[in-house]
């Protein structure tokens, strides 16, 4: 079964993720997000996106740290990799993309989240945060510069190096969330919004964003070897290892 399933809803794209309970990130589900937004970047019958999970409790716990933590260095390196692509792609996508924040994202789940253009939660007890560093690892340098541009760098900064996490209201009141709705009508509204932003004349829009993220863009990828590198040494430390195999019992 595909870990992400695509509805299309009237020229908006909705993808829900469907990785299991908690939507952990892992080869197969990085492979399906960038199969399906490779075709809708072709596809000009879709607008916009909107990007939410198939269950109400999990957004995306992160990465699948279970699995992971039994990759040999070489196998996680690439997966790490595709994963950073990933992000960019989203980021970048010449279409608008709305997450539908319906339940927790964690770590690499709040990552995914971030790459889109608006951020939609739900109400209740969801958090949303990134808590790398509690685990011993390194927030990407693509999440950190989408925080500094949609919240600033004071914001930014007490999220990466404080590792939390946030309630809904929190944070909207920190900016990292565009709306907080109830949870009955938080997809409807994140698709109003596509609609909203999908109906802008296409290669505008796509001018537009690539004004917003281009410069960004550029600097990831100048970037991306190394990025990944510090990444994947700091994930295979003794001190991550111990930390990610404990946060592997909450799975």
């Amino acid at each position: 079964m595909a870990s992400v399933y695509v509805e299309n809803a009237d020229g908006i794209a909705v993808l829900r993720l469907q990785s299991g309970k908690k939507n952990p990130i892992n080869p197969k589900l990085v492979r399906d997000l960038s199969n399906a937004i490779d075709e809708i970047r072709e596809n000009p019958e879709i607008k916009s996106i909107v990007l939410t999970s198939s269950n109400d409790r999990y957004y995306s716990i992160g990465l699948d740290v279970p699995q992971l933590i039994h990759y040999e260095r070489s196998e996680f390196r690439e997966f790490i990799r595709s994963f950073n692509l990933l992000c960019l792609d989203i980021y970048t996508l010449p279409k608008p993309v709305i997450a539908s924040v319906n339940g927790h994202a964690i770590a690499g789940g709040c990552i995914l989240a971030l790459c889109c253009d608006y951020r939609y939660m739900g109400d209740g007890k969801k958090l949303i945060g990134l808590n790398e560093v509690k685990l011993g690892v390194s927030v990407p340098y693509l999440p950190q510069k989408i925080l500094e541009q949609i919240a600033g760098e004071r914001i930014a900064t007490g999220m990466i190096y404080g590792g939390e996490f946030y309630s809904p209201e929190k944070a909207l009141e920190m900016g990292v969330v565009d709306g907080v709705y109830p949870s009955e009508e938080l997809l409807q509204k994140s698709i109003e919004k596509a609609r909203i932003i999908g109906g802008q004349p296409a290669k505008a829009f796509a001018a537009v964003k690539n004004n917003r993220t281009g410069e960004i863009k550029e600097l990831c990828l100048k970037r991306l070897e190394r990025d990944v590198d510090v990444f994947v040494n700091l994930w295979f430390s003794d001190e991550a290892q111990k930390r990610l195999k404990e946060a592997a019992k909450s799975f």
